[in-house]
């Protein structure tokens, strides 16, 4: 007989069986208990979750002829678990994903079962069906036989048509808990009679990643590896995965500044294969455990480490160290994304925490940090005294803000004064950022306000994320970067105002020769272009107050033509050339040389 894989040989039988997604299984056995089964079915859900599986479960339950359903004993549920049964059809929509393949299963549907009370169709990827194959299906997907029940799995469920989505009953599948994953796992290597190390179960459901049948492929890989016992050095020696008491080492001497020890450390890792990425995922881990025991003292809640590994490294270490430590791994790790090769910002990243050119001495060494006793901080209560607002204005269309502002009194004698973003023409710099700050002028700020429309800004918030996606390839990555930054708070027809936390990026988005290539991601993203002004967080909290002012006293302007006088001062067609290009030209002429931008 040939040999099965683990997911194969123990993919579950009955609902009982099932690791996980309880309240699923409960909704299906009231549903079939009570006869109210439906028509279609939406199984959703990450990789090795249990859609297909339960899918089976479930054409089992419809068809069985025993109790309790799926008995598991009788001929239908037999010929189900060995996928010869005539009335159980799965189809791979990955491959059968046109519309004549669905016209086809149209055809047969009208027939009746040959063998079961209900004929099964379980289509497996459903999402990489085509809009064509999605439309031929929905009339038969809404209105189908008495007979006939689809079942529809993806892990993808926002690529499917929501016509169809709507004609289904939609179950989401949640990954499973590391403790589901062992205890699933135990049963396993019982039946297999293995034994295995402890925390050898627990580091293999985190590798898993809550998928269970990633955690039984990693399972028998390691078995292959070993067959006679489970070991946690022979996970680390298979995936590449430091010790716990090698990662404790490495940030010690991290934090003791040893530059040329810590490079030592990482090219003896990088020799042995060590996956930098999960390296890196794992040291946060360990610093967000420390930060979390060194405010709470309880091991129970810790996620990686235990109460032995906690007493080698948390006298060494504060809170804001690991904040500290988080932060610029966080930062390499974002790289990660772009890089062919993330080394080299794994190495960065541990250049910056050995960094000791500011210090005092060469040479840092660790030691334990003495607690100190928290003091408790006095409160004092603060009476605020609400003065009531006889005027009501409509509030404004655009991003609301999440803390209270508290707006003066305004005499309506007194006019209020509107500070002026006075425009001046700078000396174009060289490169692509500027030092000095923009000045953009108030009056196109308020012209954007005054035709804010909230369905517009709902719709480009909603796409606003996309443009994360951009950073992945090179054409588009800086700008991109530049715009992820930002949140957009204000828009209207042709106009839309950014705000950033940190006045460089406002400075990048409004800086002339970086406007043409933010402009047309915009209209890439959005689908329609607009003028766009950025906006640091706290000068946009005194635009939207001096805008609620001006309408409250009747002053604000009236709507005109999007303009923006800090860009539409500067020729955008321009092309400043560096001295290789200048060089090309003199060498070859302009009739020959071209220039494209990346």
């Amino acid at each position: 007989m040939a040999y099965k894989s683990l997911y194969r040989t123990y993919r579950p039988q009955t609902f009982k069986d099932v690791a996980g997604q309880e309240a699923i299984i409960t909704t299906l056995k009231h549903a079939i208990g009570e006869k109210k089964i439906a028509h279609a079915y939406l199984f959703c859900g990450p990789r090795g979750t249990g859609k297909t599986t339960v899918a089976k479960l479930l054409a089992k339950a419809v068809n069985c002829t025993g109790d309790p359903k799926p008995c598991g004993e009788c001929e239908n549920c037999k010929q189900i678990e060995n996928g010869t049964h005539p009335d159980v059809i799965e189809i791979d929509a990955a491959s059968n994903n046109g519309v004549e393949e669905v016209r086809s299963l149209i055809d047969k549907v009208k027939y009746a079962p040959t063998q079961g009370q209900y004929k099964v169709y379980i289509v497996d990827e459903v999402h990489m069906m085509s809009p064509g194959a999605f439309n031929a299906l929905l009339k038969t997907l809404e209105e189908p036989p008495a007979h006939v029940i689809f079942i529809l799995a993806t892990t993808e469920p926002h690529k499917i048509l929501p016509t169809i989505i709507s004609r289904c009953q939609r179950f989401d599948f949640t990954r499973l808990t590391d403790q589901e994953m062992v205890q699933r796992m135990q049963y396993v290597l019982k039946e297999e009679g293995k034994t295995y190390d402890d925390g050898s179960l627990e580091l293999i459901a985190r590798l898993a990643n809550g998928g269970m049948r990633d955690a039984l492929s990693i399972l028998e890989q390691c078995l292959a590896y070993n067959d006679d016992h489970l070991s946690i050095n022979d996970i680390h020696t298979i995936y590449g995965i430091v010790s716990m008491d090698d990662k404790t080492n490495l940030l010690k001497v991290l934090l003791s500044k040893n530059m040329s020890e810590s490079l030592k450390i990482l090219d003896k890792m990088d020799k042995s294969g060590i996956d930098i990425k999960r390296l890196t995922f794992d040291l946060i881990d360990i610093l967000k455990d420390i930060v979390v025991y060194r405010n709470t003292k309880d091991v129970s809640i810790m996620s990686v480490m235990t109460q032995k590994d906690l007493e080698n490294i948390v006298p060494y270490i504060s809170s804001d160290e690991c904040f500290n430590f988080i932060d610029i791994l966080m930062d390499a790790s974002e790289k990660y994304i772009r890089a062919t090769d993330p080394h080299i910002y794994f190495e960065l990243a541990l250049l910056r925490l050995c960094n000791q050119e500011h210090a005092p001495s060469q040479k840092i060494e660790y030691t334990p940090i003495k607690e100190e006793p928290v003091k408790p901080v006095e409160v004092k209560k603060v009476e605020v005294k609400e003065e009531p607002i006889e005027e009501i204005i409509e509030e404004p269309v655009f991003e609301p803000i999440e803390e209270e502002i508290v707006e003066p009194v305004i005499e309506k004698k007194v006019e209020q004064p509107v500070p002026q973003f006075n425009y001046e023409k700078k000396e174009e710099p060289e490169t692509y950022a500027s030092d000095d700050n923009i000045e953009v002028d108030q009056s196109d700020i308020l012209n954007i306000l005054v035709q804010a429309d909230r369905k517009i800004l709902n719709e480009v918030q909603e796409k606003w994320p996309v443009i994360r996606r951009y950073m992945a390839n090179m054409n588009t990555a800086k700008a991109a970067s530049m715009l992820s930054q930002g949140h957009p708070v204000a828009a209207c027809r042709d106009g839309l105002i950014i705000e950033f936390e940190l006045m460089p990026d406002v400075n990048a988005a409004n800086y002339y020769k970086n406007y043409k290539q933010l402009s047309s991601l915009i209209k890439d993203v959005l689908g329609h272009e607009y003028k766009f002004i950025g906006m640091q967080h706290d000068a946009w909290l005194e635009m939207r107050q001096h805008y609620i002012q001006l309408a409250r006293s009747k002053q604000l302007p009236q709507a005109r033509p999007i303009t923006l006088k800090h860009i539409d001062g500067y020729d955008l067609k321009r092309v400043d050339l560096n001295d290789a290009q200048k060089y090309a030209l003199d060498m070859f002429g302009e009739d020959i040389v071209e220039f494209k931008e990346d």
